[in-house]
């Protein structure tokens, strides 16, 4: 296979791995915020509360946020991977 049709695979691969990161990225930043119904108790004083989500861990496609945090970086650490290949 010749070097030009390795790299436009590669770089294919990398373009949709930088989609995916991107999304996981704006899952972890609008969708799962911090602090969204992780339960980690009361606060100081009680200042904290539960909030609006009653301590319930909020979950999407039935990841939380440190799961799909896991996501990004395994996506990352494959994009890096990628642009090592292609150079």
């Amino acid at each position: 296979m010749k070097r030009t049709t390795w790299n436009f695979m590669i770089d294919s691969l990398a373009f949709v791995d930088l989609l995916l990161l991107t999304g996981t990225g704006a899952i972890l930043k609008w969708v799962l915020p911090p602090g969204s119904g992780g339960g980690h108790g009361q606060g100081f004083r009680g200042g904290r509360g539960l909030g609006p989500g009653g301590g319930q861990v909020r979950q999407l496609l039935g990841l939380g946020r440190h799961e799909w945090g896991d996501v990004h970086f395994l996506l990352a650490a494959l994009f890096v991977l990628l642009i090592l290949a292609h150079v």
